[in-house]
């Protein structure tokens, strides 16, 4: 018989032994402690133990899913969650032959909770700013639904009945390669240069809670005129966590161009010198997501040598089984 419970302090070791062995091999954070479980998921200010469903036999934890909520405004009044849009954010049972008991158990738990505590929508996986937990563990550069390879999650939101609503690329570049001849650059670098600010601030508390303890580096590149901001970019330590590669990793995030200024180059231009910046670092990879949909940004990616490295996909829980668990 299977018992599901709310998180209890202790659990921590047992659940991070679980994601080991339940997590796909790329796109995570592996190994990981009971240490690394405790500060990056209960820790959070954010953090519920109900809502962090346990699901035990004979004593020994077999399965784990973790439901939340995002920020009402990520931007506005920090500590403050809007309930009306929630997320499983995470399922993890151990790898092998289905399940279908604990499976569709964790899924009927963690949407009672998201229910009881308001949510009308119901999503599985997470996107930002509806991503409560795993940004830096799971996932690219971001964390943004449910990894291609992660079986045991995906298996059991389709068979609970949640449709995909948005597919994700997840793209590195490996620097161990050589680097991309920019025919640009000469010209671009006599008009703007590039300013990076070390520890950065983040843009926001959310993404604060997320990734600011992980050095985050602000790239600009500023119109030598006027100063004016004519690209910007993000990225963030993601060695802090162990992956089974051992690469010394970057991730990549909140590329922007002012939108008087693109198909200019210079966004492609901020990207290569990000890219060339790490070289110098020593670092092995740079990390970065976009939508699959998003065919220019895949191709000016892919011409600066990043390469497909996963994907994951948002799931969404259509309108009329959002009531189910409410009995």
């Amino acid at each position: 018989m299977t018992n599901f419970r709310s998180f209890r302090n202790g659990d921590s070791p047992a659940l991070a032994d679980l994601w080991n062995r339940g997590i796909p091999d790329s796109g995570a954070a592996r190994p990981l402690t009971a240490h690394d479980f405790d500060y990056h998921v209960v820790s959070r200010l954010d953090f519920d133990a109900n809502g962090l469903i346990v699901a035990e036999r004979d004593g020994q934890i077999v399965g784990f899913a973790h439901a939340g909520f995002g920020p009402d405004e990520p931007v506005g009044r920090p500590n403050h969650l809007s309930f009306e849009l929630g997320t499983i954010a995470m399922l993890v049972v151990p790898p092998g032959a289905e399940d279908v008991e604990l499976e569709t158990h964790l899924v009927l738990a963690a949407e009672r909770y998201l229910r009881g505590h308001g949510a009308k929508v119901i999503y599985a996986g997470g996107q930002f700013p509806l991503n409560p937990f795993y940004w830096g563990i799971y996932g690219g550069s971001e964390y943004a639904g449910i990894l291609s390879t992660h079986h045991g999650f995906l298996r059991a939101v389709v068979r609970a009945g949640y449709q995909p609503v948005s597919e994700t690329a997840l793209m590195e570049a490996d620097l161990d390669q050589p680097e991309v001849r920019e025919p640009r650059a000469p010209l671009i670098r006599r008009v703007a240069r590039v300013e990076v600010i070390e520890d950065a601030l983040p843009d926001n508390w959310w993404e604060a809670l997320a990734i600011g303890n992980y050095r985050p580096t602000c790239f600009q590149l500023l119109a030598k005129a006027d100063d004016r901001v004519l690209a910007r970019a993000t990225t963030w330590d993601m060695s802090w966590y162990t992956r089974r590669d051992n690469r010394l990793r970057l991730g990549l995030i909140a590329m922007g161009v002012d939108p008087e200024h693109r198909r200019k180059g210079y966004g492609r231009h901020l990207v290569a010198e990000i890219l060339r910046r790490s070289r110098s670092e020593m670092i092995s990879s740079v990390a970065l997501q976009t939508r699959a949909t998003n065919i220019p940004a895949l191709e000016l990616y892919q011409s600066l040598g990043f390469a497909p490295a996963e994907s994951s996909i948002l799931y969404r829980l259509p309108a009329h089984l959002t009531a189910r668990a409410d009995s």
